[in-house]
């Protein structure tokens, strides 16, 4: 059988498993064989990456294209995807009126411009929005949406709308049971603070003389505000019996909460943190670049994610990537309650990753898991995420002796900041390979390949 790729000599990260040398044989954008060192097969592409590891490419279920700039000029930019081993995306996308005439528009969006293959979970804000559910996901073939418990009692104002639902705890419980009864893949993904309290310590610290820093902003929403909402959602999913994932944790408080209750675990629930949580603190030189809902907190509360990790009670990364530029960011002013909300976090992803990692006494299995099987299984992407026959043939193959310090425009991108610019970071992609079609090839962007993305149906 001759192959239309055939990978030599790496040491391939199987996610949760281990590390082995071996050698892989790819064939119309599949992973057909895993063989031994030594095996041989004849190939149309060969590529010997002796020395280097071969991961999964990444699946980042937690980005914003389309907040700040049109969506089809962020699927353009995400060539910084791949320079950072990202292969997919499940974008969360947002707006009050039905979704009927925008799917299509954003699906067509990605397929003309995207370097990578990529999937939505869309935002539940209205009546309308759950009358139509089912038939987003049979026409769609979308199986995860998005609950913001950031915004209960708050759509009408946030978004000039007068038909929000008020995203309460009964109607948390509501969409949980309308999905069992549709599918146990569906999954619905939780943004998790009590706004309650977070309203009443702003409203204290706005009539204060305050300093304009993330250390102030880390008061609005301490880590208490996080887990009282994290233990709500996991009881109700629990009597419920729904899937939930948690999105981007933030605190400490929250990892207390989720060793403290495994019971509430055990089935139906998955935990996301971001990379900022894991690499920055409150005290962050980035500043209020880095300003973000939830806050970055102490670092305690880093370390404890960290600690969550290693546990096995947060069981993926997402990045939360939200690509503006400076201006955008501060376009209302430079103080703590001007600048606006979200940065571009992608960049540099699995080289961050696999840094902070290793010195953390993380392995690079569990670093594989969490950034792509882990995330792939949450969110019903059967073909993505992982190191075996029939999956698509995506991988992030990195040079863990490769040390690089990060600057915003060494990832080919339109945003002008990183908040981890200065940091440096080892293990980075030589070659990002998506569906057997390389995006980078020896550490640079294959720029021809914008529009080669595919939108991910996932079937209930």
């Amino acid at each position: 059988m001759r192959l239309d790729l055939f990978i030599k000599n790496g040491h391939v990260v199987f996610p949760g498993v281990g590390v082995k040398k071996a050698n892989i044989g790819v064939r119309g954008g599949k992973i057909v064989g895993i063989y031994e060192p030594g095996d041989e097969y004849e190939a149309a592409k060969v590529l010997d990456v002796e020395g280097l590891y071969v991961f999964p490419g990444l699946v980042d279920a937690h980005q914003h294209l389309g907040i700040y700039n049109d969506i089809a000029d962020d699927f353009a930019d995400t060539v910084q995807h791949a320079l950072s081993g990202v292969t997919t995306v499940v974008n969360y996308y947002r707006e009050p009126k039905g979704y009927h005439d925008v799917i299509p528009r954003l699906i067509e969006a990605g397929e003309q411009n995207s370097y990578i293959d990529f999937t939505f979970s869309l935002g539940i804000l209205t009546e309308q929005h759950i009358a139509e559910l089912e038939e987003y996901v049979d026409q769609y073939k979308l199986t995860s949406f998005k609950f913001f418990r950031n915004y209960e009692r708050r759509l009408n104002t946030v978004f000039n709308i007068d038909n929000g639902i008020d995203l309460s705890a009964a109607d948390l419980v509501r969409l949980l049971t309308k999905f069992k009864e549709i599918s146990p893949k569906m999954v619905l993904a939780i943004h998790d603070e009590n706004m309650d309290i977070n309203r009443y310590l702003t409203k204290e610290l706005m009539g204060q003389e305050v300093e304009d820093s993330l250390r102030t902003w880390s008061k609005t929403s301490p880590g208490y505000v996080e887990a009282e909402s994290v233990l709500s959602t996991l009881y109700l999913n629990h009597v419920v019996g729904g899937n939930v994932f948690l999105v981007h944790l933030s605190a400490g408080a929250s990892v207390d909460v989720l060793e403290k209750v495994p019971w509430l675990t055990q089935s139906g629930v998955k935990v996301e943190t971001c990379p900022h949580y894991l690499l920055l603190t409150e005290d962050a030189p980035a500043g209020l670049k880095a300003k973000v809902g939830p806050p970055i907190h102490s670092q305690w509360d880093q370390d404890r994610l960290w600690e969550g990790i290693k546990s096995g009670v947060i069981n993926a990364i997402g990045t939360d990537h939200c690509p503006n530029t400076l201006a955008k960011k501060f376009k209302k002013g430079t103080g703590v309650w001007d600048a606006l909300f979200g940065f571009p976090g992608v960049g540099g992803l699995l080289p961050l990753m696999i840094t902070e990692g290793l010195k953390r006494g993380v392995s690079l299995e569990r670093i594989a898991d969490i950034t792509s099987k882990q995330v792939a299984d949450a969110f019903n992407l059967p073909q993505k995420g992982r190191m075996e026959i029939g999956a698509d043939a995506d991988f992030a193959i990195v040079d863990l002796n490769e040390e690089k310090t990060i600057t915003h425009d060494m990832f080919y991108s339109a945003c002008d900041y990183s908040v981890y610019e200065g940091m440096t970071a080892k293990g980075w992609p030589v070659y990002t390979i998506s569906r057997g079609e390389l995006l980078v090839d020896g550490g640079k962007p294959v720029l021809e390949k914008k529009g080669r993305g595919k939108f991910i149906p996932r079937y209930a």
